[in-house]
């Protein structure tokens, strides 16, 4: 039994360790006698000391005591329930939570974490049963209205989000935390003005969370004020040096911007201050990669090994370094020394696959290609090796891979009935120019000459896109059944007859531009659609759109398999892993064009 001067003691401890003095909370519970530090309350202080100090394992002991000796306390339960999901086991913290709730029915808390348990399961309806409820007992509380809006997102109903968070606004129009998921769902819906000032307002009020100054600089980027997004990257690294959404939207937004040799900078300010994660490396070396820097992405794949021990990744680094800066003998050497003691990995039999065709060895880079496809099927490198590899040794399973009559299709959109096409085609065009706000193409992409809309521009709330991108869907629906049926082939068999966009841009070329022959590695069928054409483009194969060229780099004098002559309004649909690019042109006049990629659903 503890006394009433024990139960003051107690909340002392609890006091001291609130405001993170575990050391005094530690020592006010032990001047308690060992009976006493066997009651159930002073228990549950210890497990939750315990956990401030990370001994988790200790802390679950204590609660499987507390539970025990007091299985009417909803607070242990509450707290067992916390430490349970914490540890990655989500039925026994759902568990422990409703037995709280039961003891405790007109507390919010329990009803509250169980939702939250149950959100991060992706126990949605669950989640929003437990939201429901505890928002009845506790309407005020606008952490509940928040987790109501972010379950919502969860859902892709960002408009049902909004309504969770305006609620929340309204019960306290000083909580930070609603105006910056506000400012969130408004972004994720096109409203980039009103998300910015939810963003800056939650900033005012006392936001510190790196996510509001990160969101702040996205919406800044895409309402064209670039260099104060710029400035407000550098910011949110300068305060978290290994902010990643930071360092990588730097890294690939600089070469648009017309700055490329600047794109790493704020990678080398981080490394050379100290010890960077692995995570931090993997991510410096993905934008050396992209922006075509080798001679930086060969020096960081060294200095990763260095610091964090070789990994496969890093070793990858260095091959794909190397065969970039001229060197593929080099880069064999390590890919079949890493193949050798990862055989299992798909991306090192792609890249020893690559590195042989650079050699101009088909038949050996058959074999990696071949287990490529067999470790990850729906990575559409694999089969584009294929297409080219079988090409060379004269083998006829190219053409049933990469049969580019039947498989590359094209469809005239034509306007909806009574509708001209340049009041249909009009608008359109309109709203795709307003998406091109950059100056140059992006490093990572395969445009030369031009300039690539940013995010997925299907997904714009703007009217006509969502118009358009309903009027391609319809067209790949109607496409679709007339392909043949093969069970044992990497495209056909896919067929579903219905498709999800996995991403969809705009890009608009200029003078001699054109796009290097390359794949599109996570899709499953690719597109191209003509939107407005110079004059100069049309009429010969200038501009034109071939198939079966591969990558400049294997050094393969191929002629194309396939070329198609643009024409505005048409649509070409091809599979993923086709090998593309375009022949230059020379006009006055852009070549402005939309494409996505898709997958079955």
């Amino acid at each position: 039994m503890l006394t009433n001067a024990d139960i003051s003691l107690l909340q002392n401890a609890y006091a001291l360790l609130q405001s993170d003095d575990v050391a005094g909370a530690q020592a006010k519970l032990a001047t308690l006698s060992e009976e006493k530090l066997q009651h159930p309350d002073v228990v549950h202080l210890l497990a939750l000391i315990m956990i401030a100090l990370g001994e988790t394992g200790e802390a679950r002991d204590f609660l499987e005591y507390a539970v025990k000796a007091a299985p009417k306390v909803p607070s242990i339960w509450l707290t067992y329930g916390n430490l349970l999901g914490d540890l990655g086991d989500i039925h026994g913290a759902f568990a422990a939570f409703e037995r709280a709730a039961v003891l405790d029915p007109h507390s919010s808390d329990p009803l509250f974490n169980l939702g939250l348990t149950a959100m991060n399961a992706g126990w949605l309806d669950h989640a929003d049963s437990a939201f429901q409820k505890a928002e009845k007992i506790a309407p005020a509380n606008t952490a509940i209205r928040n987790a109501r809006g972010l379950l919502e997102q969860q859902r892709r109903d960002p408009d049902a989000a909004i309504k969770h968070y305006h609620e929340a606004i309204l019960i306290d129009p000083r909580d930070a935390r609603s105006r910056h998921n506000m400012g969130a769902a408004l972004r994720s819906v096109d409203q980039a003005e009103a998300a910015l000032e939810q963003i800056e307002l939650a900033i005012a009020l006392g936001s510190t969370a790196p996510e509001s100054f990160t969101i702040r600089a996205h919406l800044l980027s895409e309402l064209g004020r670039f260099y104060e997004a710029v400035g407000q990257y550098h910011e949110v690294v300068k305060s978290v040096p290994e902010h990643l959404d930071a360092h990588e939207t730097l890294a690939r937004l600089m070469p648009q911007l017309g700055v490329a040799d600047v794109a790493l900078e704020s990678y080398k300010r981080v490394l050379a201050i100290g010890p960077v994660s692995p995570a931090f490396w993997h991510s410096a070396l993905s934008a050396a990669k992209d922006v075509g820097d080798n001679g930086q992405l060969l020096s960081w794949a060294h200095d990763a090994e260095a610091a964090v021990g070789t990994q496969p990744e890093f070793t990858l680094a260095k091959a794909a370094a190397l065969g970039r800066v001229g060197d593929p003998k080099g880069a064999l050497a390590l890919l079949q020394g890493l193949v050798a003691t990862s055989p299992n990995i798909a991306p090192i039999h792609a890249h020893l696959c690559h590195t042989l065709l650079m050699l101009g060895d088909p038949k050996k880079a058959e074999a990696h290609a071949l287990r490529a496809t067999e470790l990850a099927p729906l990575d559409q490198f694999g089969w584009s090796y294929l297409t080219i590899i079988w090409r060379l040794l004269n083998d006829p399973r190219e053409a049933w891979l990469a049969d580019y009559e039947r498989m590359v299709m094209t469809v005239d959109l034509d306007p909806e009935d009574g509708v001209e096409a340049d009041a249909w085609f009009g608008p359109l065009r309109a709203s795709v120019e307003q998406f091109h706000t950059t100056v140059a193409h992006p490093a990572e992409q395969s445009l030369r000459g031009g300039t690539q809309t940013r995010g997925n521009i299907f997904e714009k709330r703007n009217p006509d896109m969502r118009g358009f991108a309903d009027h391609v869907r319809q067209a790949v629906m109607l496409m679709l059944p007339r392909l043949p049926q093969d069970a044992t082939h990497p495209f056909l068999r896919r067929n579903s007859g219905q498709i999800k966009f996995a991403g969809s841009w705009s890009v608009r070329l200029a003078n001699s531009g054109f796009h290097t022959n390359h794949i599109h590695q996570s899709g499953w069928l690719s597109s191209a659609f003509y939107l407005t054409l110079p004059p100069e483009v049309g009429t010969s194969q200038a501009g034109a759109l071939t198939f079966g060229v591969p990558d400049a780099a294997f050094g393969l004098d191929l002629e194309p398999r396939r070329v198609e002559i643009p024409r505005a309004g048409r649509l070409v649909l091809f599979p993923s892993y086709f090998w593309h690019g375009t022949v230059p042109f020379e006009s006055q006049s852009h070549r402005l064009t939309m494409a996505f990629d898709a997958t079955p659903a």
